[in-house]
């Protein structure tokens, strides 16, 4: 039996630039926003999260990301509306590893919306909603030069590991 929309995880907060920014579990129906927050990702991002550049994301990789299992994993968008339409600005995912006590954690914000504060909210969003299922650590995986995504951790707790190659993991403890 799969698991219902997790509604309780729905909240508003504000950008740094005053605009409001509803925070949801991702739904199927918001593949064809997510192919929009793809454009926005510049090669530097699109590599920092995904660890290469693909040439195209494709409809099977989208509509794995939007069609979820809520109790193996969740990813919360940042959505705003502008006009009579809405926009993603950022994801976070929290993917729960067999023990069922340990997830990976993951996030990108699309360029335009960087340094506004999103990419820190997502990340205190995703930590809380980790410690609402009880799990008891979360890792990140992050390439050696993504420095921003390094102090975000470091700054949130998480202990950085630099292992050989070009993988840094960040773990917290919960």
């Amino acid at each position: 039996m799969v698991a219902t929309y997790p509604k309780q995880y729905e909240t508003y907060w504000r950008l740094k630039n005053g605009r409001r920014v509803l925070l949801r579990p991702i739904k199927p129906g918001d593949e064809p926003y997510m192919a929009e927050l793809f454009k926005a990702f510049s090669r530097e991002t699109v590599r920092y999260r995904f660890f290469m550049i693909p040439k195209e994301i494709s409809h099977t990789a989208l509509a794995r990301y939007c069609d979820v299992d809520y109790d193996k994993e969740i990813a919360i968008i940042a959505e705003i509306q502008e006009k009579e339409r809405k926009r993603l600005l950022g994801v976070v995912r929290l993917a729960t590893d067999r023990d069922g006590k340990t997830a990976e954690i993951a996030v990108v914000v699309g360029d335009p919306w960087q340094r506004l504060g999103m990419g820190y909210k997502l990340v205190d969003y995703i930590i809380e909603i980790a410690r609402d299922k009880r799990l008891n650590k979360l890792y990140a995986l992050m390439l050696q030069d993504n420095y921003k995504a390094i102090q975000l951790m470091k700054e949130k707790g998480f202990r950085i590991e630099y292992e050989e190659g070009e993988i840094v993991r960040g773990v917290l403890r919960l």
